[in-house]
């Protein structure tokens, strides 16, 4: 490189010191599998989870154990599954922990047919950037995008605080779901052999509550350049945004 000030060359030298992307791109890049029964890089095949029958999801469960220790929420049973949680985290492999388990991998990059999942490994590949020759002893090699942590869960909050079809995580599907963990029995769905009711959760929002958060919504005013216009993505007259 050429020194403007100093009018003489040097030798720049860079160095890649973490990676910031969503989940998703956390596994492309680390090699490791962020889907399926050991989605969790920290817990790998320790990961505790739970096929969702009529939902058909994975739930990944037991995370309060992530918390300090003796935190309140630990000893709590029916405001979660039912149980409490006092187990101890597992500690974050290294770089050289994982570089070890990876190094001797035979990585094909190419669409190949589904591997049989009994016999599939949870990492699927030796990451590129163990090219470096300091990767592995980085502390910290990818980081996740707190953007994307934030949407997310503000879109699955808002959507099932609102009720809006199809974004709401509240519903026949997962109040099923509840009778067959056998938990918050207060919510389990009804029936009178007609019509199934579903109780009210304790966030449910009265029609003058959403009337009133959707009037907050179009008419705040935040300053110049925080935001796109919210007001134009509100609809009081069919309740929507």
């Amino acid at each position: 490189m050429f020194d403007g000030f100093q009018n003489e060359t040097f030798q720049m030298r860079a160095i890649l010191f973490c990676t910031i992307n969503d989940f998703p791109t956390y596994g492309n890049l680390s090699g490791y599998s962020v889907k399926g029964h050991c989605a969790c890089p920290i817990c790998e095949e320790d990961t505790s989870y739970i096929q969702l029958k009529h939902g058909r999801k994975i739930v990944y469960t037991r995370h309060r154990h992530f918390l300090k220790p003796h935190h309140p929420y630990c000893g709590l049973k029916i405001a979660f599954n039912g149980s409490q949680e006092h187990e101890n985290a597992l500690v974050p492999l290294t770089g050289e922990q994982v570089f070890q388990r990876v190094q001797h991998m035979n990585t094909i990059y190419e669409k190949i047919q589904k591997m049989d999942k009994s016999k599939a490994c949870i990492w699927k590949k030796r990451s590129i950037l163990f090219d470096l020759p300091y990767w592995a002893d980085l502390d910290v090699r990818h980081c996740i995008d707190v953007m994307h942590v934030e949407k997310n869960v503000c879109d699955s909050v808002i959507g099932t605080l609102l009720n809006i079809q199809g974004k709401t995580k509240d519903g026949l599907n997962t109040r099923q779901d509840l009778v067959e963990m056998g938990i918050l029995a207060s919510l389990h769905p009804r029936s009178d052999g007609k019509k199934i009711y579903l109780p009210p959760a304790c966030h449910t929002l009265s029609i003058k509550e959403k009337i009133n958060f959707y009037q907050c919504l179009r008419w705040v005013k935040v300053p110049q350049g925080y935001s796109s216009n919210i007001k134009s993505l509100v609809h009081l007259k069919d309740l929507k945004l």
